[in-house]
């Protein structure tokens, strides 16, 4: 459980690594910081500034340092909550621009903004003692240093503690399928990650003067979608967009393609009836890694007739089928070449936990680097079916998405005596706060330790890529019922252990 700590006393530290010791110590902060030099010069002379206008020591205790939010990769230099105030201290070591420091304060009081207090932005540029602040108006004003005093000494008492629990992915996490309203009106922000690559690709885009392709991959979790939406609404503003989805629409698709304007969103499948692809600029391929060949033809046709550009994205990871596997059109992209190929890294819509249970799941020799702890997770041995309906209406009534694997198109399901909430093929694009899976003698563990599954009533489908994108899609929370088969169910408990190495 993150602290706070006091940021007089942590600000004396002159060294770097005996600063980050004392900071993760005091913080209780799990995974180790990389403090540089001259944000612990920051510190000091902020520490410095407030001492020599009367601050005491005391009135600068309850501070988190450098504190993010998790799953998003958002980091506040300096925070504190009381009761009824929020304060938001950014440090610059040297002067940047008032573009960007708006920029800054504007995404914190988003991410601060769901807390239910009053919120007090502020900037210092260190070297010079400049103070900004971000005012109800969300205009960037120049402040001196005595109100910064003020604000701090208005949140000297009754700070909270603790600040772990304030903060949930489904605050913040905005996807085009899930929550399409919030998409349209642009109540969300990319991350660091996605944001560079955007302008990456838009740079690219706006020098390509003829038919071009680009290529963003990234495993799940990295906010392949999300990012590609929101270039889609970008360029539609200045050219007839489509773009394709690999997979079934559902009715945020429709929504989008009926409110943002020359944006028109279409299933792949809809190639195949002579969907018109000439009239558009853009065209950008959701889901390319299943892509029938005939339908990449078409598009890579048209791209290349009447000088196009193409923005795939893809997971290769993520196929569901053995046709799929064949068909490998990530591997037909990177072969014609690609242009440019842009990939996400990190990981923000599962946080650390769940991401390293799932990865253990798949392979038992997946070892932490460190003990996790799996308090999101929750794994449970069913004797019969009976049972695991009883707790799947259970882990209903506690909001959980139960995911279900695709109905084979012929031959008889173990899974077709359950009534799913979504199947793993309507699941595509989406993402929940809680979901729950099961799992049966379906499975299996070979002599390495890698998750198996025998051959499905289809043969095309594959049960553990299947697994994998049904429990991919979860946020905060996941449950998995394993049903019938012991062994399987002893080896996936076992990784619960990794908390107590």
């Amino acid at each position: 459980m993150t602290k706070p700590v006091n940021i007089y006393t942590l600000s004396r530290i002159r060294g770097r690594e005996a600063f980050n010791i004392i900071e993760r110590h005091g913080s209780r902060y799990m995974e180790p910081k990389r403090t540089q030099e001259h944000e612990i010069e920051s510190l000091r002379l902020l520490a410095d500034e407030f001492m020599r206008c009367g601050v005491t020591v005391a009135e600068m205790d309850g501070f988190f340092y450098s504190f993010h939010i998790p799953h998003i990769g958002k980091e506040f230099d300096l925070l504190k909550l009381t009761g009824k105030i929020c304060l938001n201290i950014e440090l610059k070591s040297s002067a940047v621009s008032e573009e960007q420091i708006e920029e800054q304060l504007r995404k914190n009081r988003y991410y601060l903004g769901h807390l239910g207090k009053r919120i007090l932005l502020y900037t210092v540029v260190t070297n010079t003692l400049k103070c900004y602040k971000l005012s109800l108006n969300d205009e960037l004003v120049e402040v001196e240093m005595a109100e910064v005093v003020k604000a701090v000494r208005m949140a000297a008492e009754g700070f909270e503690d603790s600040i772990d629990n304030l903060f949930r992915a489904s605050d913040y996490l905005v996807s085009p399928i899930n929550t399409p309203a919030r998409f349209i009106q642009g109540e969300y922000f990319l991350t660091q990650a996605q944001a560079q690559i955007k302008k990456r690709i838009l740079s690219d885009v706006d020098g390509a003067l003829g038919c071009a392709f680009f290529h963003l991959t990234g495993k799940p979790g990295t906010g392949k979608t999300l990012l590609l939406y929101d270039l889609a609404k970008t360029l539609a503003k200045t050219g007839k967009t489509l773009l394709i989805h690999c997979g079934k629409l559902s009715p945020a698709h429709e929504l989008i393609t009926e409110e943002v304007t020359q944006l028109k969103i279409i299933s792949a499948f809809e190639l195949k009836s002579g969907a018109g692809l000439t009239d558009y600029n853009y065209l950008l391929v959701d889901e390319a890694h299943r892509m029938f060949p005939e339908f990449f033809d078409t598009v890579v046709a048209s791209v290349r007739a009447n000088k196009q550009v193409c923005v795939w994205s893809s997971d290769p990871e993520q196929v569901l089928t053995t046709h799929e596997k064949a068909n490998d059109i990530a591997g037909r992209i990177n072969a014609l070449p690609p242009d440019e190929v842009y990939t996400l890294s990190e990981k923000f819509r599962i946080n650390k936990e769940l991401s390293t249970f799932i990865q253990r799941v798949k392979n038992l020799n997946h070892k932490p680097e460190m003990p996790m702890d799996y308090s999101n997770v929750e794994v449970n041995c069913a004797n019969s079916t009976q049972e695991a309906q009883y707790m799947l209406e259970y882990y209903r009534g506690r909001g959980y998405v139960f995911i279900n694997y695709s109905k084979p198109a012929y031959g008889e399901s173990p899974y077709s005596a359950y009534e799913e909430d979504f199947d793993t093929h309507h699941v595509i694009g989406q993402e929940f706060d809680k979901v729950v899976m099961l799992l049966d003698a379906s499975f299996y563990y070979d002599e390495e330790g890698f998750l198996h599954g025998i051959p499905f009533p289809d043969p095309d489908f594959l049960y553990p890529n299947l697994f994998y994108q049904g429990v991919t899609r979860v946020r905060e929370n996941l449950a998995l019922i394993v049903v019938k088969a012991p062994e399987v169910f002893g080896k996936i408990a076992s990784i619960l252990d990794d908390g107590a190495q």
